[in-house]
């Protein structure tokens, strides 16, 4: 977790230049150690384990009233190099937490039938 005012600016230009990822509160960089491990389906396990960890965290910010962003537009090496992460460990992505400045409407969202498939895959 990443309070420091100097790293989030850091983290910020890290981050394409997003500059809200340095007026956040706290920034987290959620990493996966055990990369090697593959599930049955053949997908590597940490990428999924760290999105659903993030995907918690951002429901209970939300419930406490935070705000967050999940990053995923971000250059890896710089991330690690900023926050001393070793080479074997991925930065999987990065979530910024704080109080929101405003309360936009909420966007339009696709139908269910439009992004629902069910029995069998449907184009």
């Amino acid at each position: 977790m990443v309070q420091d005012k100097d790293k989030r600016q850091e983290l910020s230009a890290a981050a394409r230049g997003q500059a809200f990822v340095a007026q956040a509160s706290v920034v987290i960089a959620a990493c996966g150690t055990e990369t090697e491990y593959i599930m049955t389906c053949g997908q590597h396990c940490y990428p999924i384990d760290v999105t659903i960890a993030m995907d918690h965290m951002s429901l209970m910010a939300t419930d406490l009233g935070l705000g967050s962003c999940w990053i995923g537009a971000f250059y890896e090496d710089q991330v690690k190099q900023i926050l001393g992460i070793p080479e074997n460990v991925r930065v999987v992505t990065m979530l910024t937490l704080g109080y929101p400045a405003e309360a936009p409407a909420a966007r339009p969202r696709k139908r269910l039938d439009e992004i629902v498939a069910y029995d069998a895959w449907r184009n």
